[in-house]
């Protein structure tokens, strides 16, 4: 008997239904929110992927060259393949831009529990406001989408963070190169998942002797879980108007998040880093508050990439999350229906 490939499922009739349902609240919670739907193809440009997040990236894609020649990729998330869709046409659409896909990526990498070679992904992205309303909006639907399933502030919070408060971290320490930026913030977002005596050494490559101390004050930074916590950290900085400008958009946020009703969800966490380097200000992640603790879901403001794929200057925030992770999510809490076959009575 033939089997499937490792990391990939097959979907029997009853598996099918609730990936259905599953499929089902997350259209319903997009569509609730004003959010249009969009399909890309499954099969993309190399070039595309190693634009947007470098060449390491080629070691985790299903990528190959086809009968034209062409170096291609099974898609790893819809993040690209959206970026160059609204590039193409941002100039004669009107502002915002909500679009929402569910759609099926792939990833080369070993498979384990809540991470598969073939996974769904439900995508949310804003294009073309600046404003941190646009963030406050993106985190409201997230929070919606998880809640509509039966879970609640109990079950999952949003941890918050900020890449631009980092950004101002690390200029203080003489970093001002986008390489040097990009490496450290990488050490800095696994922080928390490897020893301390590993991410000393590698931090000793970005600022050599004064790697412990840098480490020291990353960690303080890293522990910050208020407003007024972040004011005072960056006190001596209170001066410079970036730094100015942005505790107000913190004010903001939070005040955005608190008027709709979500506060209690909200965990400021400025252990959030967000590996990618075309993150560009807010980031976050739902993480479940249950169970092992992992994230379910992830996402943050990437201002930059439209550009940088070729298309206009077009500022965006947006988050994903995957089917797998989800459902065992709802599995550990009872959430997943049993569906009946049976006709339809009106």
């Amino acid at each position: 008997m033939f089997q499937n490939l490792p990391g990939f499922r097959d979907f029997y009739p009853e598996d099918c239904s609730i990936r259905n349902h599953i499929f089902k609240i997350w259209r319903q919670s997009a569509r609730l929110f004003g959010f249009q739907e969009y399909d890309a193809p499954v099969l993309e440009p190399l070039e595309l992927l190693t634009t947007k997040s470098g060449e390491e990236i080629v070691t985790q894609l299903f990528n190959f060259e086809d009968r034209g020649g062409r170096a291609v990729t099974l898609r790893p998330e819809m993040t690209p393949s959206l970026a160059r869709m609204v590039g193409a046409k941002a100039n004669g659409m009107p502002k915002p831009i909500k679009w929402f896909n569910i759609s099926e990526c792939f990833r080369y990498e070993r498979p384990q529990k809540g991470r598969l070679r073939s996974f769904y992904q439900f995508n949310c992205d804003i294009f073309g406001e600046t404003s941190p309303a646009a963030d406050a909006e993106s985190i409201a639907l997230l929070i919606h989408s998880l809640t509509s399933f039966g879970v609640n502030s109990n079950d999952f919070c949003i941890r918050l963070s900020d890449r631009n408060l980092w950004v101002y971290f690390l200029h203080t320490w003489g970093l001002n190169d986008e390489t040097s930026i990009s490496h450290a913030l990488s050490i800095i977002d696994k922080m928390e998942r490897e020893k301390p005596e590993k991410t000393l050494e590698l931090l000793k490559q970005v600022f050599a002797d004064k790697a412990e101390s840098f480490f020291e004050q990353a960690k303080g930074l890293a522990k910050l879980n208020s407003l007024e916590a972040l004011q005072n950290f960056f006190q001596k900085d209170a001066s410079s108007p970036a730094i100015e400008k942005r505790i107000e958009d913190w004010r903001y946020l939070i005040e955005t998040l608190n008027a709709l009703g979500l506060i209690d969800f909200i965990k400021i966490d400025l252990g959030i880093v967000r590996g990618l380097a075309y993150y560009t200000g807010f980031v976050f992640e739902a993480f479940q508050l249950i169970g092992e603790g992992r994230a379910l879901a992830g996402g943050g403001r990437y201002d930059n990439l439209v550009k940088k794929l070729g298309g206009p200057d077009l500022p965006a925030v947006g988050w994903a999350i995957g089917d797998v992770t989800l459902r065992d999510f709802l599995e550990l809490k009872n959430l997943v229906p049993k569906y009946i076959d049976a006709p339809d009575f009106i």
